[in-house]
């Protein structure tokens, strides 16, 4: 395979045309200006290798670095007066930055430290009756199944998982509304899905599926109300998706991941009709902590005041998550999304045209994100992860009982990276 070739061929394919109803033309005039090299640097990653990964645990780029400095600074220099002076203003920064980067209102939105400890707050804090039923999927990932398992032990509620498509990379969206359906049963009251699976790299039609749920709420009193519930950490980041868009009622994301921000930091949403649904599991400061303390008049607590764990946490990492949203904000939903989608397709097409590759994600930008799986015949994905750090290449296996070889390109990385992970592949029986 020529690269010059492949490159060019590409970029006539998906520089200046419409690839799966995605059109990416605004992309070219952006490479062109060096915009995504300007931005590559703002990384301090190892040139050497090709970060394919970066999905799993983010470098941060110097704005987020540049913020833990600060903070770190001023808690090491005067640690009490700095907490007790910042806790409320910087908390709030925050929450500021998360809501307009998710176009929620802040008081939403809840802090936490990881995605797992989001699923676990949400659902073994969620008010599940003894025979409740609740619906979730054969490719969630332990975090979310373990958290689901946890509720329905302690509430008496029951556990099912349904298998949403049969063949990853042949997936519809019909497919998987119609396996929803179906399996929804008159005692449901939680939906448990995840937005784009880190088993497959399947991205669900959320939107889709609320409807769904929605039609089916209208036939429901509020007693009976069906609450949908997404992981969403490996679509955010990457797409170009609000609130609105999705039409869930509770959000759960790690935020050191595709959105490269502070390592141990994560929140969850919850729509404000939603709120009594989940109760507190570990103790909340704030608000909380004033009223036991009879110094501020009891009343209702907003989600962020009811749900973010209490506590000391890393303030230096959870203080500049700020600044990875507005990073974020500053080049461009819109723009992460179709360069994210661009490099993927780029790294699909090219897997597809090795006929010892077996591609497991969709093609289409509508049903996939930035995380592509694939298998090597003959070879275990351990194996080729192997191979592939031989060649400077930092990949990843699926952490599921079926496990497959992954590369996720985002933001940092170049076509030309792309192009080098495919020959490797091309030339990884040899």
């Amino acid at each position: 395979m020529n690269r010059r070739n492949f490159i060019s061929k590409s970029s006539k394919t998906i520089g200046f045309g419409t690839i799966m109803g995605a059109n990416l033309n605004h992309l070219t005039d952006s490479i062109k200006g060096g915009e995504w090299e300007a931005i590559r640097n703002e990384f301090l990653l190892d040139r050497s290798k090709i970060q394919m990964s970066q999905f799993l645990l983010a470098s941060h780029p110097s704005k987020v670095r540049n913020a833990i400095n600060h903070h770190r600074k001023y808690l090491d220099d005067n640690p009490v007066e700095y907490y007790e002076s910042n806790f409320v203003k910087n908390d709030y920064a925050v929450l500021s930055a998360a809501s307009k980067y998710l176009g929620a209102q802040s008081n939403e939105i809840a802090l936490t430290d990881s995605t797992t400890m989001g699923l676990s707050l949400l659902y073994t804090g969620f008010d599940l009756k003894p025979d409740d039923d609740i619906l979730s999927t054969t490719h969630d990932h332990y975090s979310t199944e373990k958290s689901l398992e946890y509720a329905a032990k302690g509430t008496g509620a029951t556990l099912r998982h349904l298998n949403l498509y049969e063949d990853p990379h042949q997936t519809k969206v019909d497919e998987v509304l119609s396996n929803l359906k179906k399996n929804i049963v008159p005692k449901t009251r939680l939906v448990a899905v995840t937005l784009v699976h880190s088993s497959t790299g399947v991205k669900l039609p959320i939107k889709e599926m609320s409807v769904v749920i929605a039609d089916i709420n209208k036939q429901r009193t509020e007693a009976d109300k069906i609450y949908f519930c997404v992981d969403a950490v490996h679509g955010f980041g990457v797409e170009n998706i609000t609130i609105e868009d999705l039409g869930c009622d509770f959000l759960v994301a790690g935020t050191h991941k595709w959105l490269f921000g502070p390592r141990g930091t994560g929140i969850i949403w919850a729509k404000k009709d939603a709120w009594h649904m989940v109760n507190s599991t570990i103790p909340p400061f704030s608000a909380a902590y004033l009223m036991w303390m009879d110094k501020m008049p009891k009343g209702p607590l907003s989600f962020y005041s009811k749900i973010t764990p209490g506590g000391f946490h890393s303030f230096e990492h959870r203080w500049a998550l700020k600044e990875a949203f507005e990073f974020h904000i500053e080049i461009g939903k819109n723009k992460i999304q179709d360069r994210t989608h661009h490099l993927s397709l780029l790294l699909k097409e090219g897997l597809e045209k090795i006929s010892h590759i077996k591609l497991h994600t969709p093609l289409s930008p509508s049903l996939s994100s930035g995380i592509n799986c694939f298998e090597v015949d003959g070879i275990e994905a351990e194996d080729v992860v192997k191979k592939l750090v031989m060649k400077n290449i930092i990949a990843s296996t699926t952490p599921y009982k079926k496990v497959y070889a992954r590369l996720t390109p985002c933001i940092i990385n170049t076509e030309e990276e792309v192009v080098k992970c495919i020959e490797a592949l091309e030339n990884i029986m040899s």
